[in-house]
């Protein structure tokens, strides 16, 4: 019996145009069937490679094959034109691949398999004969099995526990052959790999929680060393923590916070201090609300206002000695 999935199967191939325009044919191929990536080869001139892309519901199934050495980019203006965001499980089945994503470095050799994360930037090289499958998964889905899935995303899955030995054994299965056999739906296997894969990635709640609470103390010392860059944004601190922004979200969600809150309360907390300290007196209200990462003086006084109940002026005029001279601007 073979299900709808033979019928929406679709195959690309090298074969297909001349060898001169082979490399340029697979980039424009990966970019506008696959995903937006910068690629280069070594062996331009006699490049080869193949990809069968076939539907299992929600997710899109792909088998790539190719024949020489790739270097491949996932840059942030490719991710700022995407129109999904959505997680990608690699399974190797020859070569290997290096990548550097979510700020480490990992190899994936043949039977491992490991999630990444395609709204954030990553690059790989692989050696030549390199075949792979990569199952194209939507955020917004998968986050209906895994109530986190950023937690496993950049770790390589082995076959060391139970629960990947049969993610990675289902992985293994899937061939263009045995899809275009199935007896069940794509959908069925898609939530079955889904189930696996939580399940695979094994972070107990309380482990998940242990995670965070360690993390998320170095990521509120990093706002307190750079809340004075006005150029500071979640994405920057994300970037430098090797997590996406959104999980950097999460974590301020999960201590009952956010961000914003988080880093306007250190830079207010640091204007005060410095309004009430006659060191700086010869500093007028607005150097002191720049040096605090303020770039709209009037903004400063909004904020300090509705947290202090009196304009930075009002407060420094109680908070300073009496007979202590301020800036004129003070």
């Amino acid at each position: 019996m073979r299900t709808d999935i033979a019928r929406h199967a679709r195959y690309f191939s090298t074969d297909a145009v001349e060898p001169d325009g082979a490399f340029s044919y697979w980039v424009s191929t990966v970019c506008s069937e696959l995903i937006e990536l910068d690629i280069e080869s070594r062996n331009t001139a006699r490049f080869q490679a193949w990809m069968l892309q076939k539907a299992l519901g929600p997710v899109s199934l792909n088998f790539i094959y190719t024949q020489q050495p790739q270097r491949v980019w996932r840059t942030r203006e490719a991710i700022h034109r995407s129109r999904e965001s959505r997680f990608d499980l690699l399974h190797v089945r020859s070569g290997v691949f290096t990548f550097d994503h979510y700020g480490r470095s990992f190899l994936v050799r043949p039977g491992e398999c490991v999630l990444i994360d395609s709204s954030e930037p990553y690059c790989f090289d692989s050696t030549e004969l390199g075949l792979g499958m990569s199952l194209q998964i939507p955020q917004k889905w998968l986050r209906t099995w895994a109530a986190a899935p950023e937690d496993g995303v950049a770790a390589v899955l082995t076959g060391d526990t139970p629960w990947r030995r049969a993610l990675i054994a289902t992985l293994s299965a899937l061939t263009p052959k045995s899809v275009d056999e199935l007896l069940v739906p794509g959908e069925v296997l898609s939530e079955q790999i889904a189930s696996l894969l939580t399940l695979a990635i094994g972070l107990s709640g309380g482990q998940v929680a242990a995670g965070r609470r360690k993390l998320l103390p170095r990521i509120r010392q990093a706002l307190l060393e750079h809340a004075h860059e006005e150029t500071l944004t979640p994405a920057k601190v994300a970037r430098e923590h090797g997590i996406s922004k959104r999980y950097l979200h999460l974590l301020f969600a999960s201590a009952g916070t956010t961000f914003s809150k988080e880093l306007m309360s250190i830079r207010l907390e640091r204007a005060c201090r410095q309004l009430a300290d006659p060191r700086f007196a010869g500093s007028s209200v607005s150097d002191i609300a720049w040096r605090c990462g303020f770039t709209d003086s009037s903004h400063f006084a909004r904020r300090f206002r509705q947290r202090y109940a009196a304009s930075p002026r009002e407060y420094r005029r109680r908070a300073l000695p009496a007979g202590c001279s301020c800036h004129p601007g003070a």
